[in-house]
């Protein structure tokens, strides 16, 4: 086995140079620490692509030498700690990067795992000189996965709307194209593998703007330094960053000319609200950008033009009306969370009841790493024996990333919550099979109205509940039901597999009042 073998490297482009689609992969692109790993049965070595000995900083990595054949393998890929939206992320890394020798709370605290992307030595088989195809079956071939090993899945070139939508909605900033018929190329940056960026587009509120001077000279107009972004929050809007705007740009024109207010939105930084000039509600803009910082920022944004009322997403409609009520978020501490605001022209309802606890908190904000790891070895296995399966469960994992991606949001319509759970549910079932029966009702076929704002996954916590500690530990599994009954509630409830009869008292895990329909 070799003792060194540098990393190839991508080279910057675009998915259109892919014009074959027989001659290419595309493949997430995971933000992490690149290494080499030389594993043997009971020993793993780490050097990353400096050749820097990285063994000792992830310790957990260990499980590597229990999965290497007899004779050996060296893996290049990609050292992975997810954030609380399952997503690869570089601030929880960089506390496992700051250490050689993590203690256990740091571990625990902080888990790392290794995705595998190439194969670079197979059972006493140097494989480099083979094609990147014949490597990825030699690589899915060896069985690699569990909580702390994931081998991605890799689809063809025709696949890639699919890839760059699951990846847009996963909060992954790029994707992989790779040549399917070269060899692997060491320590060289070649256009035989791409790196693809990837940038997300939401629409924002228009706050307010910071002028380019202190003071516009007598006769000219004042120019606009930035423009500054918010979202709403539970207690109005929240601010998430500034973006530059061309100065002669009609946009422009219309951010000057808007009516301003003293209110400015919550979380401004000191440096940006001293010079800034804030807007009542009332406009709205498209932006596109890389990701959230840790303080909930849009990183690197830049602006898309100003959206029209008709054309504007409802969940900014009480940001833009000032007398719309914002939505309480559930309480990230596991308590009881406030009653999520009605619908206009609606009854308020009462507070609803979620359960206090742990779970409530770990559950409703953090796709765990076995979860998401879980969930894409499955997917990759997939694709080679029911291709169609395989798009479908993506489908449905980038609805639950999107889903835990807004978990700080003030509420979400309760169909975009329930897409969630289904998506949760469709993953799950590949895993569980016969062992776990679902049912989740239908707004409409309730009469529940769908845009009834929630505390964000809620409801999905608590179908993650049933599944995780009531479905699991039974060997006949069990049942979970997610109602929409009289009186606007949400309940979410569980049977074991081995009481199956419906006139058995389910479990229930959570009701949830919902703004009532609106009479009108």
């Amino acid at each position: 086995m070799p003792e060194l073998v540098p990393p190839m490297l991508p080279a910057a482009g675009e998915l259109a140079e892919a014009t074959d689609p027989d001659r290419w992969a595309v493949e997430f692109a995971w933000e992490g620490h690149r290494c080499v790993a030389y594993a043997r049965p009971g020993r793993v070595r780490l050097l990353s692509s400096t050749a820097r000995s990285i063994t000792g900083s992830f310790p957990e990595l260990a499980v590597l030498g229990e999965q290497a054949p007899p004779g050996g393998m060296v893996l290049d890929g990609t050292v992975v700690a997810l954030d609380e939206a399952g997503r690869p992320s570089k601030g929880p890394l960089l506390r496992r990067t700051a250490t050689v020798a993590p203690d256990d709370a740091l571990r625990s605290a902080v888990p790392v795992g290794y995705v595998v992307t190439d194969l670079l030595w197979a059972d006493g088989r140097r494989v480099l000189e083979l094609t990147y195809r014949r490597r990825r079956e030699l690589l899915e071939g060896l069985g690699l996965g569990g909580p702390a090993i994931l081998v991605p899945p890799s689809f063809g070139r025709d696949e890639a709307d699919l890839v760059v939508r699951t990846a847009e909605q996963y909060g992954l900033d790029g994707l992989h194209l790779k040549r399917l018929d070269v060899p692997y190329q060491p320590g060289r940056r070649t256009r035989n593998w791409l790196r693809v960026p990837l940038r997300r587009r939401r629409q924002v509120l228009v706050a307010g703007w910071v002028p380019a001077s202190r003071g516009a000279p007598a006769g000219r107009p004042e120019r606009i330094a930035a423009v500054l972004l918010a979202l709403p929050g539970p207690d109005g809007p929240r601010y998430v960053g500034r973006v530059g705007i061309g100065a002669a740009d009609a946009d422009a024109r219309t951010v000057l000319a808007a009516p301003g207010t003293e209110r400015p939105p919550s979380d401004v930084p000191e440096t940006v609200a001293e010079n800034a000039r804030w807007l009542e509600p009332g406009l709205v803009a498209a932006v596109e950008y890389r990701g959230r910082t840790a303080a909930g920022r849009l990183a690197l944004p830049s602006w898309r033009g100003l959206v029209a009322p008709d054309e504007q997403d409802e969940d900014l409609a009480a940001g833009v009306d000032p007398g719309a009520p914002a939505a309480a978020p559930a309480r990230p501490d596991g308590g009881s969370a406030p009653a999520p605001a009605p619908a206009r022209g609606t009854a308020a309802p009462t507070t609803p009841d979620v359960p206090a606890g742990p779970w409530h908190g770990p559950l409703s904000r953090r796709l765990e790493q076995h979860f998401v790891y879980n969930t894409l070895n499955t997917i990759a296995s997939l694709v080679r024996t029911d291709p169609p399966r395989a798009r479908e469960l993506l489908l449905g994992f980038a609805d639950l990333s999107r889903a835990a991606d807004r978990a700080e949001e003030a509420a979400i319509r309760l169909d975009e919550e329930l897409a969630a759970v289904r998506a949760y549910l469709q993953i799950e079932r590949t895993r569980f099979g016969a062992r776990l029966a679902a049912e989740v009702d239908e707004p409409g076929d309730t009469g529940t109205d769908p845009a009834s704002p929630v505390p964000p996954l809620a409801v999905l916590a608590a179908v993650r509940r049933a599944v995780q500690e009531r479905i699991e530990p039974h060997p006949g599994g069990g049942a979970v039901q997610v109602r929409l009954g009289p009186g606007a509630v949400c309940t979410v409830e569980t049977r074991p597999g081995d009481r199956p009869d419906t006139a058995a008292d389910p479990l229930v895990l959570l009701t949830l009042p919902l703004a009532a329909p609106d009479a009108s």
